[in-house]
Order: structure tokens, then sequence, then C-alpha cells
């Protein structure tokens, strides 16, 4: 097995590369170093880095340098090897009714809030400071009727459910 980093083809079109070296990233000196041995390399027309993200974009002319010849030099010279890259981790939605998973998450920010609160605040609580706060916004504009009314509705009713609750 190489020391050397990893690099994964991101993207690849005619003349064009776009490579991710993850375990190199915001590591600038490495890209630097990488900008130097490339710049022996004939067939590259242009090199761009962005060490934040890891990423290499290198552009090369067809006729001089393929992605064979820069994966042996990057080889070579001990900056990179060009790998397949890890499967991409895929997000799945349980399957449940939406007001089940919606109930889920307000529960989850409902314990979050009561944490960060000491116990003041839950998800009710924040919600009716927000309507109520808004409420006040539409009002100082002169929009009383509608968008404040309907604000201040939905606050009296977040109340009208919690002193019925107790």
């Amino acid at each position: 097995m190489s020391k050397h980093p990893s690099a994964y083809v991101k993207h690849q079109l005619p003349g064009r590369v776009r490579l991710k070296i993850p375990q190199k990233k915001g590591d600038a000196d490495y890209f630097a170093r990488i900008a130097k041995s490339f710049s022996k390399f004939p067939g590259i027309t242009q090199l761009q880095f962005n060490p934040n993200s890891g990423t290499i974009l290198i552009r090369h002319d067809e006729a001089k340098a393929q992605l064979g010849n820069i994966s042996e030099f990057a080889q070579t010279n001990g900056l990179f090897n060009i790998a397949e890259p890890p499967p991409e981790k895929t997000f799945s939605i349980p399957h449940q009714p939406i007001a089940t998973l919606t109930s889920t998450r307000l529960n989850r920010l409902d314990q979050s809030l009561m944490e960060l609160s000491e116990g003041l605040i839950d998800s009710r609580s924040l919600f009716l400071l927000i309507l109520t706060g808004l409420a006040v916004h539409q009002i100082a504009r002169g929009k009383i009727m509608t968008p404040a009314a309907s604000l201040l509705w939905g606050a009296v009713e977040l109340l009208r459910e919690e002193s019925i609750a107790r």
C-alpha cells in the first residue's frame, strides 16, 4: 500500500480533469508542491488549486498529456495516486407519514430547546415568541388587519392550547 494520498477524479472532459484529494484538504503547502512539480510536466496548460476544498483542476493538451501520464508522473514524484472514489453516502428518508416525521423532528427540537434554556423555553414558547414578534413588526409597518391579526391569532391559539393541556 502506498504512502501517497489518494486522488479521485471528480469529473473529466477532453483536455481537462478535476481531482479531489480529501486527505490534503486545507494543506496549501502540499498544493504548492504539486504546482512546482507539475510545472516541469509537458502538455499541462493550466493548473488551478483550491486547498480549501482539496481539489486540483488540470487543463492539458490531449496530444501531449493524458490522465494515465499525469497519474504516473504524480505517483513517481510522490504526490498522489489516482484511485477509485469511495462509495458516496446516500440519504434516505424513513418510510413514515410526513406528520410522523414532522412530529419526531419537533420533539427533538423541543428537547434541545429545553436543554439549552434550562427548561425555560420549549418549541411552543419559541413559536409564541416568534409569532408575537412578527405581529408587532407587522403592526409597526401599519399592516394591522391581515398579517398582524393572523400572527396574533396563531400566538393566542398556542396560549389557549397550553392552558387546555394544563
